[in-house]
């Protein structure tokens, strides 16, 4: 084999950038090793099997199989045109994507055979070494293409989460599975008996509440009104999200002047960010002042900042019923409502935190250590 690689030579840097785009959509399913332990420099699946396959192969290595393999089965770049097109034009187009997201495919047995075949040997007999493999995308897509993977970090917690992710599995394989749904269960039930009374559902048997959606929220300097805090308020890619409705009372320095929300269909409805660049923007319209991000580093390290509900999460069972009159398979859809005055539990869970506080304090749960001095704790606030 030439000495010369296909990633020294050719990758498709367009196609990797918007899968791995696609790989983190919000309101759409992660990669697995994403909901194992959040890590703040994962890289994108594909990127990294992309980067795997293309250190190994030769420069003339088979372009479309390569782009098989690393799970891109169609033209994202064009798709992703016509999504830019309808963005900046306002309207709605179905999905242009006519494939799977590119982590959801793994190698087949052709894939690997063939991957094989080209490489000259037996895939496990080829060892990828990450010496600072963070989140363990690169080993993790190493094992998914058959190859053996080395990798190690200097985080502790980060070796932990590969050997969860990589090691365990690959060694006691199905037996883990079985044991983990178990636990899972288990652990399921006992949170639910905690948690239920807690958020009542009111809809059941055909909504079902799922998640609330929080915003921090700081007072504007300048005209004491409650400030909820978001680069956007978008909820789907589909244009749904949340118009802000600014109570400005008798003007600025009126108490109660706060934010109620409103679910809204499309983009060209929804609010503008009230915070950008690290300020942030007053939505009340009789004062709309810019609020130094200092200032709200200020609330925040007084312990001031407070926060807002602003959205439910919820889903509704779409009832199908076949040709022939008999029931079928039920479907549930994800919307969103904006959240009533009963939503807000808040007092509630800071009430049952109080009183679980000292218990936990006592058993040493609640962690009470200086942090040390380091580069981020010595630079200016």
């Amino acid at each position: 084999m030439p000495d010369t690689r296909l990633i020294e030579r050719w990758l498709p840097i367009g196609a990797l950038g918007i899968e791995s785009l696609r790989e983190r959509t919000p309101m759409t399913p992660f990669p697995a090793p994403n909901r194992l332990h959040v890590w703040w420099a994962r890289r994108p699946l594909v990127a990294s099997r992309a980067a795997v396959l293309g250190s190994l192969l030769p420069a003339d290595a088979d372009r479309k199989a390569f782009m098989r393999m690393i799970g891109i089965h169609g033209d994202p770049v064009a798709a992703y045109r016509v999504i830019d097109k309808a963005r900046r034009s306002g309207n709605r187009v179905n999905n242009p994507y006519d494939y799977d997201r590119a982590f959801s495919y793994s190698p087949n047995r052709h894939d690997k055979e063939r991957l094989a075949s080209q490489l000259g040997r037996k895939l496990d007999q080829i060892i990828v070494l990450d010496p600072t493999a963070g989140g363990g995308s690169v080993p993790y897509e190493t094992a998914r293409l058959g190859l053996a993977a080395s990798a190690n970090d200097l985080n502790p917690v980060a070796v932990s989460v590969i050997r969860a992710t990589l090691e365990a599995p690959l060694r006691f394989g199905q037996a883990m599975q079985e044991q983990f749904l178990a636990l899972a269960t288990a652990w399921r039930t006992k949170l639910k008996e905690q948690l239920e009374p807690l958020y009542p559902q009111v809809g059941l048997p055909d909504r079902v509440d799922t998640t609330y959606l929080w915003a921090r929220a700081i007072i504007c300097p300048y005209c004491d009104g409650l400030v909820p805090l978001s680069p956007n308020w978008r909820l789907a890619p589909s244009g749904i999200g949340v118009r802000l409705r600014p109570s400005l009372r008798n003007g600025p320095g009126a108490k109660d002047r706060v934010c109620s929300f409103e679910i809204v269909e499309s983009a060209l409805e929804q609010s503008p960010a009230t915070i950008a660049r690290g300020d942030g923007i007053c939505p009340y319209s009789d004062c709309g002042r810019v609020i130094d991000g200092t200032e709200i580093k200020r609330q925040a390290q007084e312990r001031t900042m407070g926060e807002q509900l602003f959205a439910i999460v919820y889903k509704r069972r779409v009832r199908k019923t076949l040709k022939s009159g008999r029931r079928g398979k039920d479907k549930w859809v994800r919307e969103y409502r904006a959240p009533r005055p009963e939503d807000d539990n808040s007092a509630e869970i800071q009430a049952r935190l109080e009183e679980k506080l000292p218990e936990w304090q006592a058993f040493d749960m609640v962690p009470s250590e200086t942090i040390p001095d380091g580069n981020k704790t010595s630079e200016p606030q």
